[in-house]
């Protein structure tokens, strides 16, 4: 069978995440949202629809594949499938049998079974049934399941990229499936969270007016991805009830993407201890050539929000241990660097072969002048080893490039008429889009790409705005036809 209905459902949350209802109520979502759920989405059928021309896309791009096309027809025509579009279409994310590969579910409702039979058949090129029993099965293998007209749907699709490979790098024996009427009814049954703020935080996250969202159970996932260790640290404390929201928009020529923070009070108390400002420091680039770059990050980072975080997670006394040998503590580190930093990521000359193919980058850090001698001593051991680095006044660069270093060292002052020195942020990158554009025949290129973060209230909070060279049509058009 060459395609299955979830399959082609997960395209969706595929398509969310690598950019991820009239109501930012999400009760029906919530009495199945478990305290160890990993994470939810929502897509907003209503609005995504109305912004992709799918005609055009299906008569311009000649290489769509059936899980695409089903996507396509899945947003734009969702009535004609028998989906109750004034609902949104939910992806629960709940911990798997192993920790990199979780267990992924579609939730939606349908107001006409027999059109999503017919109407899933025919986008599917299968057979797609609904039993007595309100079964959903795709060429006679249980898929989904039906309860009133809420529907989920899973599949036994692994999206590991070593799933189906043992230990010798060699497949496999494929698994029973784990899709029978006990997982459907376990589903149906289990106890939706009483967490009071896992609610909250799911209801700020998810909303209506956003054409995609998301919400990251970040204790949950924090459990599943150590597989329990976390829980043995005193840090565990800070993450309990904490969680991570985000949302997309498409425009026409853009696309939006907010991120934000949802730390419990000890979380927030320690991180507005520790990001008592919001400011960058931007004399750490004025002698650095900004216009010569592909990307760009300048902002600040808490070093001593490092150390609690080290000395809280037991690894304190391991980290000092490893740098024995250098007769160095990890508080001499963060005491000798102030956490300003700079990452710039320079364009390659063509005419130039070798340096073509050589990174060319440069890290600009900044330093506490009475600590200088420190620094030395830090340079002359694994820190500065093998590097070419200039220590100036309160900053100190590291780069291969001769000419970064003789600019720096020299005091000239770089154009850089692409850094917006914005205030009141932690944080602050731009990219011209160059790994992305490196896709032959893209029909639509990134020229834009500005991350702005910062701290708000004891959370972090953070804005990326993509630009497009095309305006005509919404960012979502373009992408699909790069896709």
């Amino acid at each position: 069978m060459k395609n299955t209905l979830m399959k082609s459902l997960f395209y969706v949350f595929a398509f969310a995440i690598l950019f991820s209802c009239n109501s930012n109520k999400n009760n029906e979502i919530l009495t199945y949202t478990t305290d160890t759920t990993l994470g939810l989405s929502r897509v907003n059928l209503n609005t995504i629809s109305e912004k992709i021309p799918v005609d055009k896309i299906l008569k311009e791009k000649k290489d769509l594949k059936d899980d695409e096309k089903f996507f396509l027809q899945l947003v734009s025509k969702p009535k004609e499938s028998g989906i109750d579009t004034d609902k949104p279409l939910y992806f629960i994310i709940d911990q798997g049998k192993s920790t990199y590969d979780p267990d992924a579910k579609a939730f939606f409702w349908i107001t006409d079974k027999a059109k999503f039979q017919k109407s899933m058949s025919d986008l599917t090129k299968s057979k797609v049934t609904i039993d007595k029993k309100d079964y959903i099965y795709v060429d006679g293998k249980m898929t989904g399941s039906i309860k009133g007209d809420m529907a989920i749907v899973s599949s036994d699709k692994s999206y590991s990229p070593y799933a189906g490979y043992n230990s010798l790098n060699t497949p496999s024996v494929e698994p029973s499936s784990k899709l029978n009427e006990k997982y459907f009814a376990d589903f149906w049954g289990r106890k939706g969270t009483s967490n009071a703020a896992i609610k909250d935080q799911v209801n700020q996250s998810l909303v209506s007016d956003k054409d995609i969202s998301g919400w990251i159970n970040l204790a949950a996932v924090a459990s599943y991805a150590s597989k329990g260790y976390i829980e043995t640290l005193a840090a565990n404390k800070l993450i309990i009830d904490s969680g991570i929201g985000f949302d997309f928009n498409f425009d026409k020529g853009k696309s939006e993407m907010d991120t934000k923070t949802f730390f419990n009070a000890d979380m927030k108390k320690v991180v507005e201890k520790y990001y008592d400002k919001n400011a960058v420091n931007y004399d750490l680039v004025k002698n650095v050539e900004l216009d010569n770059s592909k990307s760009f990050t300048i902002g600040f980072f808490s070093l001593d929000f490092m150390r609690y975080l080290v000395k809280e997670a037991g690894f304190e006394a391991t980290v000092n241990h490893y740098l024995a040998s250098t007769n160095k503590t990890l508080e001499d580190i963060t005491s000798t660097f102030t956490g300003d930093y700079a990452f710039v990521d320079f364009k390659s000359n063509p005419a130039d072969t070798v340096e073509y193919y050589r990174t060319n980058n440069a890290v600009v850090l900044g330093f506490n002048p009475k600590k200088k001698d420190a620094l030395t001593s830090l340079l002359q051991g694994p820190l500065g080893q093998s590097k070419k680095y200039m220590i100036a006044d309160n900053q100190v660069i590291f780069s291969d490039d001769n000419n970064v270093i003789y600019q720096f060292q020299n005091k000239k002052v770089g154009k850089n008429t692409k850094l917006n020195k914005k205030t009141g942020i932690t944080a602050y990158s731009w990219s011209d889009g160059n790994d992305y554009n490196q896709k032959e025949k893209a029909t639509v290129k990134v020229v834009d790409m500005v991350n702005e973060s910062k701290e708000d209230g004891g959370n972090l909070v953070s804005k990326t705005v993509f630009t497009l060279d095309k305006k005509d049509e919404n960012a979502l058009y373009y992408l699909i036809m790069n896709g």
